[in-house]
């Protein structure tokens, strides 16, 4: 059937020239700068381990993410005298420490993956827990251990489960949450037992403790597994993430200098109202106040 004669196609270049559209694009750019530069649900915390020089004193690097005006930082391990330190600078601040390291060498070679090595690992966590209490409550980051090849799968992942429940109760006993970390492995050594989030899941799941959670660190997952922003969604949904960790992949630098969309990722943290931590435990490229301040430019800006 012919078309009417007075009919006539506007394609949709012509009709944003013609000034139709205009009303329309200024809404939209009103609802652009309204949500722009407003700030995210989350809280950023500095890791100061990777960013900092190893020389600097960690309670300097403490009062460094201050000066640049983040209320949160995060640390690995100190000596108690660099605690001390760390703690008089958090608190003339008014600070919150977001995380620190909850296992030490148990945690990341035989932990509860080898039978008859339970209590060692519990009396890791148990130690580091205090410690977690000590600077306010910060979550303690734990890893399970590494496979073992001659032990079956089944008995490592029963002895995973079982382990976890006992120091979930060692952490709500010190008042702190445990947050397991799916950790990438490199080099001859056997792969982490749980190194990544379709892993480790269903295992945090079965676990069930308000007191052991999972720390979503962005850098090794992407290069366990990738589909690192659906996998944070359903976390995050299930109840199974506490932690949130960034690093660039490869690299482990600050945000754009890798291959991940972290403007992508900020805006799945809005979506989703996430008002956990985002450490940044990473390093950079350039200089640790300039990684803080683009950091924050894109948690504003997206």
């Amino acid at each position: 059937m012919k078309a009417h004669s007075g009919t006539r196609s506007i394609s949709r270049r012509n009709w944003l020239l013609s000034g139709a559209a205009l009303p329309a694009a200024l809404a939209l750019d009103a609802g652009k700068a309204s949500s722009a530069s407003t700030p995210p649900p989350y809280t950023l915390s500095i890791n100061i381990e990777i960013m900092f020089p190893r020389t600097m004193p960690r309670a300097e690097r403490v009062q460094r993410v201050a000066d640049q005006g983040f209320k949160a930082y995060s640390f690995w391990s100190a000596s108690e005298a660099e605690q001390d330190a760390m703690l008089k600078v958090q608190l003339q601040n008014g600070m919150r420490c977001a995380s620190i390291s909850g296992t030490g060498t148990m945690g990341s070679s035989s932990g509860l993956t080898k039978p008859g090595l339970e209590k060692p690992y519990l009396d890791e966590v148990a130690e580091r827990a205090k410690i977690a209490a000590k600077f306010g409550g910060a979550q303690s980051i734990i890893f399970v251990g590494r496979t073992q090849p001659d032990v079956p799968w089944e008995t490592q992942r029963a002895q995973i489960v079982s382990g976890l429940k006992k120091a979930g109760d060692i952490a709500k006993e010190a008042g702190v949450v445990l947050v397991m970390e799916p950790l990438s492995s490199n080099g001859p050594q056997a792969r982490m037992a749980l190194d990544t989030a379709a892993v480790a899941f269903p295992v945090i799941d079965e676990v069930a403790h308000p007191n052991v959670k999972v720390c979503f660190d962005m850098y090794h997952l992407q290069l366990m597994e990738g589909n690192i922003a659906s996998h944070l969604r359903q976390g995050l949904a299930k109840g199974w993430i506490a932690l949130v960790q960034i690093g660039e992949v490869p690299g482990r630098k600050e945000p754009g200098t890798g291959e991940i969309d972290y403007g992508y990722i900020f805006r799945v943290l809005r979506e989703v109202n996430y008002r956990g931590y985002l450490d940044t435990e990473m390093g950079t490229s350039t200089t640790p106040e300039a990684a803080m301040q683009l950091t924050r430019k894109m948690s504003l800006e997206n």
